[in-house]
């Protein structure tokens, strides 16, 4: 799980064996807390893991963000 600073971002990356638990739970978060022993957290430098993009506006403004910083 990424984190910048002290708070946590996205993507999540999950291994297949807990592709099960996905589907028994109500929300994504109760399979990645329930067992925190099993929780790998990666410190980043970029506040990116925060942005989401779920429309093409802000997929757009995601992209135009990440050709500026090159």
């Amino acid at each position: 799980m990424p984190r910048h600073g002290n708070a946590y971002g996205h993507p999540v990356v999950v291994s297949s064996a807990v592709r099960p638990e996905f589907f028994k739970a109500q929300t994504a978060r109760q399979v990645i807390y329930r067992v925190p022993e099993r929780l790998r957290i990666l410190d980043v430098r970029t506040s990116s893991i925060f942005e989401d993009f779920n429309s093409q506006q802000s997929y757009e403004r995601c992209v135009g963000k990440s050709k500026a910083r090159k």
